[in-house]
């Protein structure tokens, strides 16, 4: 489409929205930090990058969290389980893999940052660039283990869920019993 000098200039419209704007630190983060986890995975996976959304809540004005009990308080980092029902079950296996998915990007960052920061310092003497980075990966390959195994606690997060649906499946939705035939085979 030709454009003439008639035509007014494009102007974005005010956002009427709540949130944050986009060019916010926010929006900056969870762009960055999706990137980020589609690169770690898609890495992983042999080039597959599984669909990954990621929500950035703004707790600025949000109440202030409720103080633990006094009569010694929870020490579980994702609250005290009670396991009540069945929501309950979800809801902690939800919260497991959120926080385990989490630690594993994180570090899987941290393992690659640290191989580049002691791939970048000075090397021993009598040694060569390459064995200053082979004792760099040699270290960050303990982080990188340490992301696997949150991965893992991720993914078994998610079967302790099935297998419990699996299990109590009959209990939580009871199957329908199967009427009687109106009209039984005679001999």
């Amino acid at each position: 489409m030709a454009t003439t000098s008639t035509q007014r200039p494009h102007t974005p419209r005010p956002r009427t929205g709540g949130g944050q704007a986009p060019g916010s630190k926010g929006a900056k983060f969870a762009a960055d930090a999706a990137n980020a986890a589609g690169s770690f995975f898609g890495a992983a996976a042999g080039g597959f990058v599984p669909p990954i959304n990621v929500t950035v809540n703004n707790t600025k004005n949000a109440p202030a969290a409720a103080p633990a009990p006094s009569g010694g308080g929870s020490h579980f980092v994702l609250g005290e389980p009670t396991f009540d029902n069945t929501d309950d079950v979800r809801n902690y296996c939800n919260h497991v893999r959120a926080l385990m998915i989490q630690a594993a990007i994180e570090l899987a960052m941290a393992g690659k940052i640290l191989e580049a920061r002691l791939s970048q310092a000075q090397t021993l003497p009598d040694d060569n660039p390459i064995q200053g980075r082979m004792r760099a990966l040699k270290v960050s390959r303990k982080l990188k283990k340490a992301a696997d195994g949150a991965t893992a606690a991720a993914k078994s997060a998610v079967g302790a869920y099935g297998a419990f649906t699996r299990e109590y499946a009959d209990l939580m939705s009871p199957r329908p019993q199967r009427a009687a035939t109106t009209n039984p085979f005679k001999f």
